[in-house]
């Protein structure tokens, strides 16, 4: 009877709160309209009147007043100015004023809407609103109010000055007139929300009511599955801006879990209830996600009120109210597998004091042999007091523990006795009350226990607290969220079978669980059975069966199939409900994704069955053993070994036992086991045995056997490894190998060609003069030497002249040392020297010299005389470094600083060595690849005539673009490329790339003029040279005539009769020849005429200075005079002004190249430098582009 009555009242209620949201709606809409258009209007008049206003300003003569002489042809046009923008509609009415004297005249104005506006205002006192904005005007302000006018009437006036004559410009617009189109709209928009309101009242007369009833129907449903959850959830809610939380809801595993009641903390910020949950890093989270809004997984640790850690893994999520809720579980370890009986109540202790649940144990006199922690905190005692104590000595009421069938209590005492009996008892009204008297409802099953016989011994129980299952915690939405976030993390999902009507119903997690979509299954047992393994259905149908039938219980593991073929393992449980005629009515169940588990087990079956084969793999005999002396496991050679030779697959008294050893072990006179193994298990120490073992045929063999504890993860010994093996022929190996160890220290230790020590022989000394440095509190050098250029000595002469030099030079070096120094030969060219006992670390650099010193003598080898010099680099012990490698590497950084010095010097380490070195190794390191990573590119600089200021020739020089470091000057990588020998690969691409780039000008028409190429010493000394040339050019199909190639004047003068042949070659080939850097060399007037050259280039550094160095100038003269006279070409190269030209040109000199004209620049930026310098360029004047 009372719910149509709560329909009635409902429906009116909602309905007047429509009308109510619905005209604040039309409200605030009109509103909101009015108010946007009344700005917008606003903005644009006072826009208007700005712009008129500064238009009219600009017709009126500058620095001077308005004239009121209305019959001037200005005053007309500004009338018919205004009389248009009335028309136009952007306001009612304009007027104009203007300031005379103390008076403000209003000669221009809307003649019918402001026919009654005065003629004069008083620029003081009261007056309107038109009288109010002249005044501003005049001012000089610009904007707009709102007041009465003299008809009494709302207006809108923007106002606006006329530039500086001291007059204004005002615009008028009604209120009342702007607000008419609203006032429609609004009254429209009132009538549809009333229609609406009338059809929505009507339609939701109808529907409301189901809605409601099916809301609470679910809402019932949901609570009484979220407060049947196992895992705990709490909702809290923000206090003083996220700085507190007030706990706004638990259910009844949190109250366990925290061993508190939920009307206790309801109510209570955090940090009081629960401080040690608030202190654990909780609280910081639940702030994170009430501001971010975002959920969070959260591992935390908890102390429960004893003390104990538990580990709990937490979900936090905040709903769309604010509140955040939190729903966690316990991850403590649990042990589930123990064979043995201590282990096993260890095991069942951990399990059940990790649930909230209350588990405990009865024997047949109801005393507890067993309770959990959750039982055991709730009845005020520890789990240990529990044991041997009645329900009656643990204070439960009389009628808790008989009965009160008036109220409907069953009495623990006859459920036990019906346990006892043999039957299982699940009394899901099972009341008991906590220390503090509080009353709690559990849901409790209860099983008997049976010894070995069948004999019920005792009373298993597990009780779930389920008090708060009628307690709401939200809305549906909330609670359906809270399920399905709480199943998804613990894999488990829930399910009913209608057995009547063959209906099952899934949870949104077993629709995950079985990989299909909720919708996409047919809702039956046999669709189910469809999804089962078919090697499991026949399992599967018979639990259902047994469990329908005989009341047997339903717990199962079985496989899945996914309709992609995936399989799955799941893991069952269920529970009957029957009718009251005892039929079947419905199932619920649970079912869990235990996939990872099984995989684990079967991994760990598999891990197993590897490890056995290859143990078996191992050809020495292998034996695990306990420490009771059991064998835990041996491979095959073990076995064949125990079978030969004794018994000992099952248990070894000790380890000469297995190995067919007599008299077995005994006790030695200190105590101490004689028996390896018994001593590692006592000692927890490896031990190692070699014994004498005589075979049947009387040979006897050597054996070797190693014991060692096998540890688990807490390091605890749970047994010994014991290994064996043949060594016989290993021992006979070694004293052949002993007779050899003289011969393998010489060739260890020391240089076969010098006799000298090696690397390794080096280090050790170095290590020993360090220590003893250390000691003594003095210095110590490291000398790192290397011979100049030697590499070309043995390419040129072969590496048989290089050893007899080497020879020579350990044999000078040596004499200069002390006898404690040491010197050897590191590779190649490369000896190092170490002295200690250095009394001023600048007693090195004496050393150093007088290394040097002794490379002043020339070298004889067959008859051939040669000059060899030295690099040194010195490092400093303690300064420079405190073990051997760092000494070391500072000084080969000081050898890299004296050969960029000039060679043939000696150079101490500085700190700033290491860049300079990091570079050189970082560039010596790249350059390989610089070829096949397109990092080089070309530039050109262009050569000038003097005479006629014509572009004659160009120099390609190359570039490396090194992503590391940037661009690279070729004076840093050249010198690299040729101590490597890349110089030969990067010249051939600079000839081929300089080629086809002037291929590519001539058929494009561009007039390229001659371009010369450098040619390295190496390049120049390969036998190859005139070969590749030929092949370059014939291969691009370049003019030889389009070639020079640059050489410089020592490379001529070093083997010259070779060299007048190559550049003889050059020429018949049409490529002319040109000397770089004349003038740095020692050629003679008599050797240039032997050669066949084209060209003479004069070295910048002669041209630097000009003309104000006397030298300098003499220098140059004298080079252009030898070109003259032998009818030669000269170049001056690095012109930077016009002074320099100027006198160069003036002393004869035909050709110029620097700064002045260009700088080196890419193809592209080249080839426009040709176009534009093809008619007009001047000697006099610096080509365009090029810098000051």
């Amino acid at each position: 009877m009372d719910k149509p009555m709560v329909k009635h009242r409902s429906t009116p209620l909602l309905l007047r709160v429509l009308i109510l949201v619905t005209g604040i709606v039309a409200f605030t809409s009109f509103a909101l309209l009015f108010h946007s258009s009344y700005q917008f209007q606003r903005d644009q008049l006072i826009l208007s009147v700005e712009r008129q206003a500064a238009f009219i300003g600009s017709m009126l003569p500058e620095h001077e007043s308005l004239q009121l002489d209305l019959a001037t042809p200005l005053f007309d046009n500004i009338k018919a100015m205004l009389l248009l923008l009335e028309h136009q509609g952007l306001a009612n009415a304009y007027a104009l004023g203007v300031k005379q004297g103390a008076q403000l005249v209003i000669p221009l104005h809307a003649e019918e809407e402001l026919a009654g506006l005065a003629k004069m205002v008083a620029l003081s006192g009261e007056t309107d609103a038109y009288g109010e904005a002249l005044r501003r005007g005049v001012k000089g302000e610009s904007g707009s109010l709102v007041a009465r006018d003299f008809r009494d009437q709302w207006v809108l006036v923007a106002y606006a000055p006329l530039g500086t004559a001291g007059a204004a410009l005002i615009g008028r617009v009604d209120l009342l007139e702007m607000a008419k189109p609203f006032a429609q709209t609004g009254l429209l928009v009132l009538i549809l929300a009333l229609v609406l309101i009338f059809v929505s009242a009507r339609f939701f007369r109808r529907v409301t009511q189901p809605l409601l009833e099916q809301h609470q129907h679910s809402e019932s449903r949901y609570r009484n599955l979220l407060d049947n959850m196992a895992d705990c959830v709490a909702v809290y809610d923000c206090v003083e801006g996220g700085e507190n939380f007030l706990i706004v809801d638990v259910n009844k595993a949190a109250e366990q879990f925290h061993g508190v009641e939920r009307e206790q903390i309801s109510g209570q910020q955090i940090s009081e209830a629960l401080p040690r949950v608030a202190k654990s890093g909780l609280s910081a989270a639940l702030r994170r996600v009430w501001e971010s809004g975002e959920s969070e997984f959260v591992s935390l640790t908890y102390s429960d009120g004893s003390g104990r850690a538990r580990w709990v893994e937490n979900f936090i999520y905040r709903l769309g109210s604010g509140e955040v809720v939190v729903i966690y579980s316990d991850l403590t370890e649990q042990r589930q597998k123990e064979a043995q009986l201590k282990r096993s109540e260890h095991l069942l202790r951990s399990i059940v004091d990790a649930t909230p649940d209350w588990i405990f144990i009865k024997d047949a006199s109801f005393k507890y042999l067993f309770a959990n922690r959750s039982f055991a905190e709730a009845v005020g005692h520890k789990p240990d007091s529990v044991i041997g104590k009645t329900d009656e000595d643990l204070g439960f009421p009389p009628e808790i523990v008989s009965g009160d069938a008036a109220n409907g209590i069953r009495g623990f005492r006859k459920d036990d006795v019906d346990v006892l009996g043999g039957k299982r008892i699940h009394n899901p009204y099972d009341p008991a009350t906590y220390q503090d008297g509080s009353f709690h409802i559990f849901d409790t099953h209860k099983i008997p226990l049976r010894d070995s016989t069948g004999k019920v011994y005792g009373v298993l129980a597990v009780a779930r607290d389920i008090t708060a299952l009628n307690r709401a915690m939200g809305d549906l939405k909330v609670n359906e969220a809270r399920l399905t976030l709480a199943e998804a993390i613990a894999h488990m999902g829930h399910w009913s079978w209608d057995i009547k009507h063959n209906k099952l119903f899934w949870s949104e997690e077993v629709f995950r669980i079985f990989g299909v979509v909720p919708g996409g299954f047919d809702s039956t047992y046999e669709a189910f059975l469809n999804f089962v393994h078919e090697e499991d259905r026949a399992l599967v149908k018979l639990k259902f069966n047994a469990h329908l039938e005989e009341n047997q219980p339903f717990s199962v593991d079985h496989r899945i199939v996914w309709r992609n073929g995936t399989v799955r393992w799941i893991h069952q449980e269920a529970e009957l409900d029957r009718d009251a005629d005892g039929f079947p009515d419905q199932m619920l169940g649970v079912v869990i994704d235990i996939t990872d588990r099984k995989l684990a087990e079967q991994s760990l079956v598999e891990e197993r069955n590897f490890l056995q084969h290859v143990i078996n793999g191992i050809s020495d005999p292998l034996r695990v053993i306990d420490q009771e002396m059991g064998v835990m496991l041996m491979n095959g050679a073990a076995l064949d070994q125990s079978v030969e030779r004794g018994d000992c697959e099952g248990k070894a008294t000790c380890y000469q036992s297995c190995q067919g050893m007599k008299p077995l072990c005994d006790e030695y006179p200190d105590g101490m086991p004689a028996c390896p193994l018994k001593r590692v298990i006592k000692t927890k120490q490896p031990q190692t045995e070699t014994h004498l073992i005589t075979l049947d045929d009387g040979e006897q063999r050597t054996y070797e056997s190693s014991f060692s504890p096998l540890l688990n993860e807490e390091k605890i010994m749970y047994g010994v490894v014991e290994t064996s093996r043949d060594i016989t022929e290993h021992l006979g190996l070694q004293a052949r190998l002993q007779e050899q160890d003289d011969h393998v220290v010489q060739l260890t230790y020391l240089d076969q060609l010098t006799g000298l020590p090696n690397r390794l022989l080096f280090m050790d000394r170095l290590r020993q003069g360090l220590s003893i440095s250390r000691r003594d509190n003095r210095s110590l050098a490291v000398l790192y030497i290397d011979l100049d250029r030697f590499k070309q000595i043995n390419e040129s002469f072969g590496h048989e002249f290089g050893d007899l030099i080497l020879q020579d030079v350990a044999r000078r070096l040596q004499g200069q040392l002390r006898e404690g120094d040491t010197l050897a030969r590191f590779s190649g060219d490369e000896f190092v020297a170490v002295t200690g006992n250095l009394g001023q670390p600048e007693h090195a650099g004496i050393l150093a010299q007088k290394l040097l010193q002794g490379f002043d003598e020339p070298f004889f080898v067959k008859d051939q005389k040669f000059y060899v010099t030295a690099s040194i680099g010195v490092s400093i012990f303690p300064q420079d470094g405190q073990d051997p490698e760092a000494l070391m590497r500072e000084a080969n950084t000081a050898l890299f600083q004296a050969k960029d010095e000039g060679r043939n010097s000696f150079q101490f380490y500085r700190d700033e060595m290491t860049v300079q070195a990091f570079e050189h190794v970082l560039m010596e390191n790249n350059l390989r690849n610089a070829l096949m990573e397109q990092q080089f590119e070309i530039y050109y600089q262009p050569q000038v005539s003097f005479d006629t200021g014509e572009v004659v020739g160009a120099e390609a020089l190359i570039r490396w673009n090194f992503p590391e470091m940037g661009m690279v000057s070729p004076a840093k990588f050249i010198p690299l490329a040729e101590d490597t020998g890349l110089i030969l690969p990067i010249g051939e691409w600079v000839t081929r790339t300089t080629c086809q780039q002037i291929v590519d000008w001539l058929k494009r028409g561009i007039p390229v003029p001659r371009i010369a190429i450098n040619l390295s010493p190496k390049q120049f000394n390969d036998k190859h040279l005139l070969e590749n040339i030929i092949r370059i050019l014939d291969e691009t199909g370049c003019p030889s005539e389009q070639i020079e190639f640059e050489v410089t004047e020592g490379q001529i003068m070093e083997r010259s009769e070779r060299a007048i042949g190559v550049l003889e070659a050059l020429r018949k080939n049409g490529i002319t020849v040109a000397i770089d850097d004349f003038g740095t060399g020692y050629s003679s007037l008599s050797q240039l005429k032997q050669l066949p050259l084209n060209k003479l280039k004069i070295d910048h550094s002669f041209v630097r200075d000009l003309p104000d160095d006397m030298d300098s100038r003499a220098i140059a003269e004298a080079i252009i005079g030898m070109g003259r006279s032998l009818g030669l070409s000269v170049t001056a190269e690095g012109i930077e002004n016009q002074a320099q030209a100027e006198f160069l040109q003036s002393a004869g000199c035909t050709q110029a190249q620097g700064f002045l004209y260009q700088r080196p620049v890419p193809a592209a930026e080249f080839e426009k430098f040709l176009l534009d310098s093809q008619a007009d360029l001047c000697l006099s004047t610096p080509v365009p582009g090029a810098p000051d």
